[in-house]
């Protein structure tokens, strides 16, 4: 059966949603309006009401952190003097040391675009619910925007690197599914082509910190435009998928999927759920590693060893026996491992 899954989108402070629930909406859908802040003024108060400024601050007629329309007043004083707002704002703050007061004008309405598929459910001041029919898969870190866009896989193993030259212009707008790892190369590259999001198993942090300062400078000089989402699925560093997590991404190639970087966290639509992982696997399961030298593999696990055996740290730990992909049997730190999906009887390793 196919979701639904509940994901809350969050709403900037004085947001106007403009969704009600049992509404459906599309990923372009605006859902409300929001007027971001602009550079602060201050404003003489005191002076104006000619009153002291502690005097003047019991006369405030809006209290700080609220909206004041253009024209509306400020401050009232008992002999009508009143502080008009020169444009609509927050007032921010008022000083009883020099009696002025801080606002910060609100710039023109801006759009806030949900970036997903589904029905409404709930609708609060800061955030809106909305019921997704579809696969939630959440990953470990993440970067970037809220994208949406058609979900294409651009390597053809789950340990592949994710190379400069698999991103063209038919990956414009699409979120991409890479393998082990991608460079700070190849990530500038797809921003550049206008990919929407990308999702790997795992990145080099030097290669991330080297991407997003090229960002930084980008937006510095007013040179980057679009949004653009990253989710880690597996881990830090070189990291394989897990081939079974990989198989499903790949079954549903071409379907719509919402990318959430900042949440590390993607639906794909009208998808059934992803493998499941728990911890304490057991013998018969399929399992992935998360630490090297076997971080991201996915294999089967064949039994549990007796008694406590030291790993390379030197530590004792309990330790079970892991048949990879490859073939390889191998002692893998019980700790390390993560089942995944049902209980597979040992001889469909």
């Amino acid at each position: 059966m196919i979701g639904p899954v509940v994901h809350r989108i969050g709403m900037p402070r004085g947001a106007t949603v403009i969704v009600a629930p049992g509404a459906d909406i599309d990923p372009d859908e605006i859902i409300a309006t929001h007027r971001s802040p602009k550079e602060p003024m201050r404003i003489a108060v005191a002076s104006v009401l000619r009153r002291s400024p502690a005097e003047a601050a019991g006369m405030l007629s809006v209290r700080p952190g609220s909206q004041v329309e253009a024209g509306h007043p400020i401050a009232r004083g008992p002999d009508a003097r009143e502080v008009l707002a020169p444009a609509t704002s927050i007032l921010l703050g008022y000083s009883v040391a020099d009696g002025w007061a801080l606002l910060a004008p609100l710039g023109v309405d801006e759009p806030v675009v949900g970036h997903v598929r589904g029905r409404v459910i709930r609708v609060e001041p800061s955030a809106v619910s909305v019921a997704i029919p579809g696969a939630m898969l959440r990953g470990v870190g993440g970067t970037g925007d809220a994208v949406h866009g058609e979900l294409v896989v651009a390597v053809h193993e789950p340990g592949e690197e994710l190379r400069a030259g698999a991103i063209d212009a038919n990956s414009t707008g699409k979120i991409v599914v890479g393998g082990s790892r991608a460079s700070a190369e190849t990530l500038t590259r797809a921003r550049a082509m206008g990919v929407a999001g990308i999702v790997l198993g795992g990145v080099l942090d030097k290669e991330l910190r080297d991407f997003e300062a090229i960002q930084r400078r980008r937006r510095e000089i007013g040179g980057l435009s679009g949004s653009f989402g990253l989710v880690l699925v597996e881990g830090f560093g070189k990291v394989a998928f897990d081939p079974q997590l990989f198989a499903w991404l790949r079954a549903h190639q071409g379907h719509v999927a919402s990318l959430f970087g900042a949440d590390h966290v993607m639906y794909v639509y009208d998808a059934g759920p992803p493998p499941a992982r728990r911890a304490l696997p057991r013998v018969g399961e399929r399992v992935v590693a998360h630490r090297r030298p076997f971080q991201g593999r996915g294999g089967v696990l064949v039994a549990l060893l007796d008694d406590l055996h030291a790993t390379p740290s030197g530590i004792p730990c309990r330790m079970a026996l892991v048949r990879f992909e490859d073939g390889r049997l191998a002692p893998v730190p019980l700790a390390n491992l993560e089942a995944v999906g049902p209980v597979q009887e040992q001889g469909d390793s």
